[in-house]
């Protein structure tokens, strides 16, 4: 099963958003689109076009939490959930999912924490999902993969909430699959090496294997590289509804 999401966390993202989902939907993939809801009201003329595109929102919070470096060309953080007290950050995803709300009409089900391997320790986590549930969300895709190579691609919390963690390689299930750590980070691991990886799943996938490859992009990383953008249409036989439609399809 594959699940594909991309993170637009900068004025970076908008059209390569569109761009990226204009050539998934020609082969039937919904990609889910975690961003924040200040970016979403700033940029809704564009963004309101993913909708038509098959696409769908993920409730990202609602301050911008990343900056572009004027320098380097390169995203940086500037909000982290870690760093402020609970009433902010919970504050930060109900003014999140109004956001989504009021541009919408439609009442966002799944979750997935900013900067979330900055927000992963079990006492973290535990009053998220209990957040979350309150607030009758159903799914959460906010963990690093080693919450999937401990518990599973997917796994039910005592809260309720369905987790879906991130993906890791096959080559080494901990290590995350994304376009900051492949390409756009200083120490990033290379685009060749993300490629391969990839390729991995794909052939796996193909031999009929049951995994679950759940895996994200910053939309302005891959636009434009259409190697990248060829492997992940050669998925479209294998793709979810999505997040957002988890609770009405278990394929696990």
């Amino acid at each position: 099963m594959f699940l594909l999401s991309f993170d637009c966390d900068t004025t970076r993202d908008p059209k390569a958003a569109i761009k990226i989902q204009t050539r998934l939907h020609s082969v039937g993939i919904r990609a889910g689109y975690a961003i924040p809801g200040e970016l979403l009201e700033n940029h809704w003329e564009d963004y309101r076009k993913l909708l038509d595109l098959g696409g769908y929102l993920i409730n990202h919070g609602y301050r911008e939490h990343a900056a572009i470096d004027p320098k380097t060309r390169k995203p940086y953080s500037t909000f982290t959930y870690r760093d402020v007290k609970s009433a902010v950050w919970q504050q930060d995803i109900l003014d999140g999912h109004k956001t989504i709300f009021q541009l919408t009409g439609t009442t966002p089900k799944v979750f997935r924490t900013p900067h979330f391997g900055e927000f992963n320790k079990t006492s973290q986590l535990n009053e998220l999902y209990s957040f979350l549930a309150t607030h009758e969300y159903q799914i959460s895709t906010s963990t690093t993969p080693v919450f999937g190579f401990l518990n599973g691609g997917a796994y039910k919390t005592q809260q309720g909430i369905t987790e879906l963690p991130l993906s890791g390689t096959l080559r080494k299930p901990t290590q995350l699959i994304d376009s900051w750590g492949f390409i756009s980070a200083p120490d990033a691991i290379g685009r060749d090496a993300l490629i391969l990886e990839m390729e991995k799943y794909l052939s796996e996938f193909l031999s009929g294997k049951r995994l679950l490859l759940n895996i994200y992009f910053d939309p302005a990383d891959i636009a434009e590289d259409n190697r990248v953008l060829d492997l992940l249409v050669r998925f479209g036989p294998f793709s979810h509804p999505g997040y957002d439609k988890y609770a009405l399809h278990k394929p696990l």
